[in-house]
């Protein structure tokens, strides 16, 4: 869990300084000089996410569970640019990483429902990564070693050379003149420039759009490689054809790999609705089908859903979308339900982490939810198929229902509103012997509270 919390922030803009953030985020949890995880709790609590940050305690909170803007608003902005500049980023990175950072070092500190009073080994060795200033004294130590060696080498040619010679034994003792003290050298300390390390140069994500107007397609973008950007546009003109396609796409060889591309190239057949735009940024898409006629809007994004689940999506429209698009001024708290309800959430398999696709359509929840009539009170409730026991279906189904909740708090919505309760696989609604039965059966379902 710690080595994913670290690469996650590297991707979101530490890059080489995500395991001494991640040691610094945590070190302010516990962090006595500021009252501890209780300091820390009751500045959350005063930016009005308090429960948000309660939620993640012994829990495990799903991606985008706090925002940047969140994040600045509870850390305090003196902190963020603290941060920032001990680590040389900009305040953005640290606000962009600490979102994503901050709730599971929460839950993976308090695994066992307490937050600790101190750090465990693993995250305080992060403290110390790349400490410039014990690497700069252990590279002068060798200098002092050098300076007093030479001064011994002289001091003792000094004293060899100035000690009388014994009488002999034969002839007396004659006066010599005293030897001339002989001048040792001063030597002067001189600084050794430290060999400067050049600045890790930041990869950026990989980058594509097409836009295809009436079978004219005009794409652009970044990739890493020369051999990626001939395959790519190769499989355009294939498609397309030679005279459809315009555009360029720029060879960076400090991108990252483009992980989108083998699906990219295998959906191109089905890209050729004229007024579709579609984007690819690092691992997420963003799709435009508003030009198209409705029918085809919903049948676009439910390929791209299938083609693409693992990336973070926003412009998907389904019927959930449109529902929730279409509720007119004034509506009811069951207006509401029946919307919500034509949305499919999706999590890993055996797990309740949501997955990427699913964040666009609970953002678009979210601010349906936050315009309900004023009392409202919604129950979300999880549901499973009957593969496995039925104690271990109801457990995942709770866990999944309060994952639903804990996103949609994240995103605005105050937590007096909805409660979570799973009902494991007691309420199917299609048959389970079959595949498509239990799909359906698998679900979570919104439901009005009585007042």
């Amino acid at each position: 869990m710690l080595e994913k919390i670290i690469h996650q922030a590297a991707m979101r803009g530490m890059g080489t300084q995500a395991g001494r953030f991640v040691g610094l985020l945590a070190d302010l949890l516990v962090n006595r000089s500021t009252g501890g995880f209780e300091g820390f709790r009751k500045r959350f609590a005063e930016a009005g996410l308090g429960d948000l940050l309660n939620s993640w305690i012994g829990g495990a909170p799903a991606d985008n569970a706090l925002q940047p803007d969140q994040f600045s608003a509870g850390l305090g902005v003196e902190d963020t640019h603290r941060l920032a500049k001990t680590l040389g980023v900009p305040p953005g990175a640290v606000n962009g990483a600490g979102a994503e950072a901050l709730p599971k070092l929460v839950a993976l500190l308090s695994a066992n429902g307490q937050m600790p009073s101190v750090l465990p080994p693993k995250l305080t060795a992060l403290l110390h990564v790349q400490s410039a200033p014990r690497e700069e004294r252990r590279g002068l130590g060798w200098l002092f070693w050098l300076i007093a060696a030479m001064l011994f080498g002289l001091l003792f040619l000094a004293v060899s050379h100035s000690r009388p010679e014994a009488p002999s034994a034969v002839q007396a003792p004659t006066s010599q003149p005293a030897p001339a003290p002989v001048a040792v050298p001063e030597v002067q300390e001189q600084a050794v420039q430290e060999p400067v390390p050049e600045p890790a140069v930041e990869q950026q994500p990989a980058q594509f759009q097409l836009d295809n107007q009436n079978g004219q397609v005009t794409v652009n973008g970044k990739l890493p490689s020369k051999a990626d950007k001939q395959r790519l546009w190769d499989a355009l003109v294939a498609q397309f054809g030679a005279d459809k396609v315009s555009g360029d796409i720029v060879i960076d060889t400090q991108t990252l790999p483009a992980q989108w591309l083998d699906e990219l190239i295998a959906a191109l057949p089905q890209l050729g609705a004229s007024g579709l735009k579609i984007g690819f940024d690092g691992d997420k898409l963003s799709v435009d089908t508003s030009a198209l006629p409705e029918d085809q809007r919903f049948d676009i994004s439910q390929k791209l859903r299938s083609l693409f689940s693992g990336l973070s999506m926003n412009g998907l429209w389904e019927r959930a979308t449109a529902a929730l698009a279409g509720l007119q001024s004034g509506f009811s708290a069951q207006d509401l339900v029946q919307a919500l309800n034509l949305m499919n959430v999706y999590f890993d398999s055996n797990s309740d982490k949501i997955t990427p696709d699913s964040l666009d359509i609970l953002q678009r929840a979210a601010e349906a939810i936050k315009s309900a009539p004023a009392g409202t009170r919604i129950e979300v409730g999880g549901h499973s198929d009957s593969i496995g026991t039925e104690q271990a279906n109801l457990a995942m189904s709770q866990k999944r229902a309060a994952a639903v909740v804990s996103q949609l708090v994240g995103l605005g919505v105050a937590p007096a509103t909805l409660t979570a309760k799973g009902y494991g696989q007691s309420k199917p609604i299609a048959d389970n012997a079959t595949d498509e039965g239990r799909a359906k059966n698998r679900r979570i379902e919104f439901t009005v509270l009585e007042q």
